[in-house]
């Protein structure tokens, strides 16, 4: 089991394209299984107008992650949060979109 954290999925396709390229990665033991992306509520807006990242939405899509881990600050109030939830779970099914308070979370 290879674990990778990546800046973004374009990082990913990258690293996947060098590993591919690897004669020791050729088997199919390496496969990509899951792809997780971690969204912390303090990065999602570009500004205070509340423009989010294009590419963040970009690597929540379906097809791109598997799952999303949503780290939510204490700090907002809980309809701001609620909405960048609503966001997330439009990006990628509702039931992929794992709530955290922390950076510790069950992975089921």
């Amino acid at each position: 089991m290879i674990v990778a954290v990546l800046p973004s999925y374009h990082h990913l396709k990258k690293a996947i394209f060098e590993l591919r390229k690897s004669p020791a990665f050729q088997n199919k033991l390496y496969e990509i299984k899951y792809v997780l992306t971690k969204v912390n509520s303090r990065n999602f807006y570009m500004n205070k107008t509340r423009n989010f990242y294009q590419f963040l939405i970009e690597n929540c899509l379906k097809g791109v992650a598997h799952a999303i881990v949503f780290e939510r600050g204490s700090v907002m109030p809980q309809n701001e949060l609620r909405h960048m939830q609503n966001i997330l779970e439009n990006a990628n099914f509702d039931t992929a979109v794992l709530a955290t308070t922390g950076k510790a979370f069950d992975l089921e």
